[in-house]
């Protein structure tokens, strides 16, 4: 199983784009808990070969590709806000 991992400094409204050379699980998670909130925010998708998720606050995110394949491809990106 390949695991990859990136991390991002963004912007709210920035939208990250990520592309696989074939289907994964891709999750984008703030890093850190907001206030008055004991857990942190998850965005993700299952079963797809890319995915654009847009955050919905400034922060440090944390990109995760899940898949099942040693020889995985891909690639993360962002288009500024």
């Amino acid at each position: 199983m390949a695991l990859v991992k990136a991390s991002l400094t963004l912007f709210g409204g920035d939208t990250v784009v990520v592309r696989c050379s074939e289907q994964c699980h891709i999750h984008l998670m703030s890093t850190k808990a907001r206030a008055a909130q004991t857990q942190s925010d998850i965005l993700s998708v299952q079963n797809r070969d890319s995915a654009y998720l847009t955050v919905p606050y400034s922060g440090t995110w944390n990109v995760l590709i899940d898949s099942h394949s040693q020889s995985l491809e891909h690639s993360i990106s962002y288009v500024p806000a």
